[in-house]
């Protein structure tokens, strides 16, 4: 009877040593599970938001379009709210943008930015004025609207902000001016152009001189 009361034993720890890996498995499936619902119903949640943002772009051209204005066809199928360019696809802007109803350029950086270097013909209108000032500065028949700050982020969001009230036609400059290779003014292109012209006004005095002396 001791050998068989000790095999019932040892068969019993078995069993219960069974019974606990189970039980240990799946509560650690139960977990899995759990996390799993868990991500899934978040993906489920983040589903509408991700449609309203896919969706939003394609109600403000057709908000655009039921008005009667001009909304590029790219913007339709891409998605987007406004081109985005770089520095050096913008300058073949350059040829029409002395033609208001054509290309308007608009710097929304400060105006000590805007004083040292801008591009030619370009209007400025700090982005933090933009809300104020864009009815009244920014003309409505522009073929394009072309945006640029220093390095494309405040020119973005200046994008995306006029995109969404009633400008179809903008055009971003995704590198900003720091890409841009074309011709510029301001105080900072003035300042060499000053400092040439002394160099050639002494030469052209110290010519002069040489020449009075020679001929004394």
């Amino acid at each position: 009877m001791g050998g068989f009361g000790l095999i019932i034993n040892i068969v019993s720890l078995v069993v219960a040593t069974v019974a606990l890996w189970v039980a240990w498995r799946l509560r650690c499936q139960l977990s899995v599970f759990k996390r799993e619902q868990y991500y899934l119903e978040q993906k489920v949640k983040s589903i509408p938001p991700q449609i309203e943002t896919k969706i939003e772009p394609l109600r403000v051209q057709v908000a655009l379009l039921s008005q009667g204005k001009h909304v590029s066809d790219q913007l339709i199928r891409t998605g987007r709210l406004f081109h985005e360019i770089s520095a050096k696809e913008a300058e073949k802007f350059l040829p029409v943008a002395s033609q208001a109803d054509q290309v308007f350029w608009l710097d929304v950086r400060t105006s000590s930015e805007f004083s040292k270097q801008h591009i030619p013909d370009a209007k400025l209108i700090p982005v933090e004025d933009l809300e104020m000032r864009f009815k009244a500065e920014i003309p409505m028949t522009a073929a394009r609207i072309v945006v640029y700050c220093a390095g494309g982020d405040r020119s973005r969001l200046a994008c995306d902000f006029l995109s969404r009230h009633g400008f179809g036609n903008v055009y971003h400059i995704k590198d900003g001016l720091k890409g841009w290779s074309g011709p510029i003014e301001g105080n900072v292109a003035g300042g060499l152009i000053q400092i040439a012209s002394k160099s050639k006004l002494t030469s052209h005095i110290n010519a002069t001189m040489s020449t009075s002396v020679h001929l004394s």
